[in-house]
């Protein structure tokens, strides 16, 4: 059986095919605005591209994300939550809790042992956009994403930026700029900050469970900022391969299983 999971992210959307259970295909775009529908099907099609298969072999399709309900195609939608919760427990059986930091949030869950949610926190309004953030204050300073994540620690004494609001962190940027600061190190402490802000909502969590914590999203691919978030909540996290495609392996998944 074919099954189609679809992630109607903020910013991008991704596909996921599964064939027989195992991954056959990924698709990538844009979200598209007010064209969501079109950007899921040119990602959907990309995946298929890959399978070496067409939109008629797939027999059902599951989406989420912040757009699910734009897309008229699909058969099912279900919360990023659930999504999230399925795609840790298919990647790391073993997984306890799972964190999904991406463009528009920030997602934590603690799972039972069956993979069923014990307790969900998603970030407040401070700590949202976190990985929109990091993109936009990319651009502002030049360095492209694979720059970003290359970056070092933070230096002791180092340049700092506030770790509270990304709006005072983005004003900090700005004087430091005026300061003629390297760039480099002023990237680092934006990274640094934003690591401090995702650890607000690890931290909401009243029953923590961090023994085996998978880590999904976009920014899960960002070296530098697994390496800051690692360091300010003590976690090793589980990086999985492919983990921005979470939310969508999650829908896949579910589409398989229901």
């Amino acid at each position: 059986m074919i099954t189609a999971g679809i992630d109607m992210g903020m910013e991008y959307v991704k596909a996921v095919l599964l064939r027989d259970g195992e991954a056959a295909g990924r698709g990538i775009g844009l979200s598209g605005g007010a064209r969501r529908e079109s950007a899921a099907r040119a990602a959907l099609e990309g995946a298929l591209k890959e399978a070496g298969l067409s939109a008629g072999d797939i027999g059902k399709t599951v989406a989420t994300g912040k757009g699910k309900f734009d897309l008229s195609f699909a058969d099912k939608q279900v919360t990023e939550a659930v999504a999230a919760a399925k795609a840790a427990k298919r990647l790391c059986p073993a997984a306890t809790c799972v964190m999904d930091a991406g463009c528009d949030e920030t997602l934590v869950l603690t799972l039972d042992g069956g993979g069923k949610i014990n307790e969900a926190v998603l970030n407040e309004k401070c700590a949202a956009g976190v990985g929109g953030f990091l993109q936009n204050m990319a651009r502002r300073l030049e360095l492209s994403l694979e720059e970003m994540s290359a970056l070092p620690p933070v230096a002791a004494g180092g340049a700092t930026v506030n770790d509270g609001c990304i709006v005072f962190a983005e004003l900090d940027m700005l004087s430091l700029l005026n300061r003629n600061v390297p760039v480099r190190e002023i990237a680092a402490a934006l990274t640094d900050a934003a690591a401090v802000r995702v650890c607000t909502v690890l931290n909401d969590v009243t029953v923590p469970a961090t023994d085996k914590v998978v880590l999904l999203g976009g920014l899960a691919k960002n070296k530098a900022f697994v390496r800051a978030l690692e360091a300010r909540s003590g976690i090793s996290f589980v990086i999985p391969d492919h983990g921005e495609y979470g939310g969508a392996l999650g829908a896949a998944q579910i589409a398989l299983d229901t």
